[in-house]
């Protein structure tokens, strides 16, 4: 409520005794300003979010329209999906089912075939995923677009020009490539070969695209897609994104066919290579088994034609039939084949020493294939691993992980396991020969004159059996590789192919709304926060007692007029009860001998001094105080405006001595009620303010009146508020809410701390009802009406009105 346009209490509610309705104060000279409370001040955020909610709407609706807009330029994310079976076969079934080949990959090394570039290249190539056009509808443009060893990837331009006849390459930043006639082959400098239809390229128009090699667009395809095999389980599923849905599900359709296509060739060829080995081994173990047999046909018809010692008798054929001949033959034998074995062995284990090794070597040795199944198996692993690095080779190079992790393994095997599988087995065959020539060397005396052909044509034979056995085997296990070749069945098949989905995965339209809603939110509350937080002004309660250091003695309700134009009176009863708070509080500082003396006073022009001044001096009349009002305003005063006096004579022209006591001094509405004018406007007012006739004056005063209500110039209009306020001795600040300068206020206090002046708080003008100031306002219903209409239709039209008067 200003100064200028705000009601003064002015009808009578009669003589009132000391009100309870407020509670007393003592005054006390201005305090220190008290130290911040803990916490997060919630009533005064809240209260800052009230008094900027428009402007918290309208970032939150600008902010959300932004949100909204973003999502104009990001493109959908559409997933697609596929799933493959992939074969695995426990060896129980192996056992049970038919012949069949081995797994090709281990179950993690799937993903990597998906993602190597032998599937990778192909797709790329065939679906020109190298090439991206800046518009989509420019695809058959680029139908005969071909990359070439040496292309050049970056950025293109392709201008036409007016005429349709000629044409300009640009890349990067306008560097041109080549130049033309439309109709001939482009790119040829770039290292691409492209020769688009010249109906297509329409005149004028510049064509812009984007060219990466294929093994690039090989990389980045494969880092768009998730393939997930879970352990113990056959399905590979495949998911890829992309903001195309039918050229996402068509690429992914592609790849899974050369995946699965190049799995089966891969699958071929190792059957291949495994077939041509064991077909080599098996032509070495004939061609042993057949030399094997010729010796002992050859050795048998030597001994019936020319037999030894000179007797007829087949060697072997009276003398096995004893146990004991027949025992010692057999040691003999057995001592004659681990002799040949070993040295066999030895010689094998030299040549491997010298880097030579040869798979087929151990095995025309009896003692391996009978007496070592572990070196058996190594062989037999190693001949595998070999078919394998062989079938890897014809499609990875050396450098890759398969190829050398094969490799490796094929080096331990012939450069560790198997020497250290023979060097067992050679120390194994002294140690029985050793033992062997100690058991034949006890029995050599009896069976000294045993003939040696007997011995010799039982080693042959047991070298004919030896043969015979890995022949045998070598055959079985061809003739299942032949099989396992000719049924060949892919160990990865398709299951469900990619469908081009009609919804996005990932849309992120809600959620960018969504987020930049809440974001404005908090960005709005963060300004509303900061905004209040700079505001010089005063707001709060907290902040009069706090920062200012002032007890709040009243406070003053806002005033809303009807449509009529006058005053409600619920409104205007509140005014009433809050002076008449005011004016309980402050009775308490009068001094027991004299008036009560108090300058009326504000930060700043407009905050309603003027006002609390006139009602508090009716306040002060209706409760039967002999009340002097004075306007001390000497620049800008209106109270002879509110009450319908005259301004002069008045203040200033009493202390110039141009007038008297008594011919300043007016009536004013209520009996109990005076009023001092301003009087002239006058340049030495200020001066006049401090001089020794106003102290004459106020003391003279004081004799007359029990209570004396200074209306002065606001704190930032100079001295006058000062002298006045030492003059009287106390002093209220007047503070308007939304209104009053807090850093003004603040600084003016600084400089009454050094007066002769005692504060004796602050009046809240103009606040609500609600927020940090609903424990300041009053109960509606609660307002007093006279009975009498008779004695209201006596009192002034103003009165009537409401029981406030409105003032200038």
């Amino acid at each position: 409520m200003s100064d200028s346009n705000l009601p003064s209490v002015s009808r009578s509610f009669g003589e009132l005794t000391p009100a309870t309705n407020g509670p007393p104060l003592v005054p006390s000279p201005a305090r220190e300003p008290e130290p911040a409370s803990e916490g997060l001040p919630w009533e005064r955020y809240i209260a800052a979010i009230r008094r900027f909610k428009w402007l918290i709407a309208a970032v939150v609706i600008a902010g959300t329209a932004a949100g909204a807009l973003v999502t104009k330029f990001i493109a959908p994310v559409y997933a697609v999906n596929a799933k493959v079976w992939v074969a695995s076969e426990s060896p129980e079934r192996a056992d049970r089912g038919p012949i069949r080949a081995a797994e090709l990959l281990s179950s993690a090394s799937w993903t990597e075939l998906l993602r190597s570039g032998r599937v990778l290249d192909p797709v790329v190539r065939k679906l020109q995923l190298y090439l991206l056009p800046e518009a989509r509808g420019d695809s058959l443009l680029f139908a005969s677009f071909s990359p070439g060893d040496r292309m050049r990837p970056g950025q293109y331009e392709l201008r036409v020009d007016r005429a349709g006849a000629n044409y300009t390459l640009l890349v990067g930043e306008g560097n041109v490539v080549e130049q033309g006639a439309v109709g001939d082959s482009i790119g040829r400098a770039a290292g691409f070969a492209w020769r688009p239809p010249a109906a297509l390229l329409t005149a004028g128009h510049v064509f812009r695209f984007a060219v990466v090699t294929p093994r690039e667009a090989s990389l980045l395809l494969s880092q768009q897609i998730t393939a997930t095999l879970p352990p113990q389980s056959n399905f590979l599923r495949l998911t890829l994104s992309g903001n195309d849905p039918q050229k996402t599900a068509s690429t992914l359709n592609e790849w899974v066919d050369q995946f699965l296509a190049t799995a089966a060739v891969l699958k071929k060829r190792e059957l291949v290579e495994f077939t041509k080995i064991l077909e080599e081994q098996l032509r070495y173990a004939e061609r042993e088994l057949r030399q094997a047999e010729i010796a002992l046909e050859n050795f048998k018809i030597t001994t019936i034609t020319q037999p030894s010692d000179g007797t007829p008798v087949a060697g072997g054929s009276e003398l096995t039939r004893d146990p004991v001949f027949e025992n010692f033959f057999n040691q003999k034998l057995q001592f004659d084949d681990i002799r040949r074995d070993r040295e066999a062995l030895e010689n094998i284990i030299a040549e491997a020493q010298r880097g030579s090794i040869s798979p087929e070597a151990f095995l025309s040795v009896p003692s391996i294939l009978e007496g070592s199944q572990n070196l058996r198996a190594a062989l037999t692993e190693l001949n595998s691993k070999e078919a394998q690095l062989r079938s890897a080779r014809e499609f990875y190079t050396d450098e890759h992980r398969t190829v050398k992790d094969m490799v490796q393994q094929v080096q331990t095997l012939r450069t560790q396991t198997i020497p250290e599988l023979a060097t067992r087995l050679l120390d194994q065959l002294r140690r029985r020969e050793g033992e062997m020539d100690r058991r034949i060397a006890s029995a050599s005396r009896e069976l000294r004159e045993i003939p040696t052909r007997t011995i010799e044509e039982m080693r042959l034979q047991r070298q004919v059996g030896v043969a015979d056995n890995l022949y045998t085997s070598l055959k079985s296990r061809y003739e299942e590789a032949r099989l396992a070749e000719a049924s060949a069945v892919a160990d990865v098949q398709l299951l469900d192919s990619a469908v081009a989905p009609q919804f996005p995965s990932n849309d992120m339209s809600l959620k960018l709304i969504l987020m930049a809603f809440v974001a404005s939110i908090g960005l709005a509350i963060a300004l509303a926060v900061l905004l209040d937080h700079m505001d010089r002004r005063v707001r709060y309660p907290s902040q009069v007692t706090g920062e200012l250091g002032l007890d709040i003695i009243g406070a003053v309700p806002t005033i809303k007029k009807v449509r009529s134009g006058s005053l409600d009176p619920e409104d205007a009863s509140m005014v009433v009860e809050a002076f008449r708070t005011i004016r309980l509080g402050l009775s308490q500082a009068r001094e027991p001998n004299g008036p009560l003396m108090v300058t009326i006073t504000s930060p700043n022009a407009g905050d309603g001094k003027s006002f609390v001044s006139a009602n508090l001096a009716l306040s002060f009349a209706e409760a039967g105080y002999r009340t002097l009002l004075v306007d001390g305003d000497i620049r800008r005063g209106q109270l002879h405006d509110m009450f319908a006096a005259t301004r002069r004579p008045g203040l200033v022209d009493c202390l110039l001595g141009e007038a008297a006591e008594e011919d300043v001094l007016r009536p004013a509405t209520h009996g109990n009620l005076t009023l001092l004018p301003c009087g002239a406007r006058r340049r030495r007012g200020p001066e006049l303010l401090s001089s020794q006739a106003m102290n004459a004056l106020m003391t003279a005063l004081r004799t007359r009146f029990d209570a004396i209500i200074v209306d002065s110039p606001p704190l930032s209009a100079g001295i006058d508020p000062f002298a006045l306020g030492s003059t009287t001795g106390n002093m209220v600040i007047v503070l308007r809410t939304g209104e009053s300068d807090r850093k003004l206020a603040e600084a003016k206090l600084e400089v009454l701390g050094r007066l002769p002046v005692r504060v004796l708080g602050a009046v809240l003008n103009d606040i609500t009802d609600t927020g940090a100031y609903r424990y300041y306002s009053y109960e509606y219903g609660y307002h007093m009406d006279d009975e009498e209409d008779e004695e209201l239709r006596r009192l002034p039209a103003i009165v009537r009105s409401g029981g406030v008067v409105q003032g200038d």
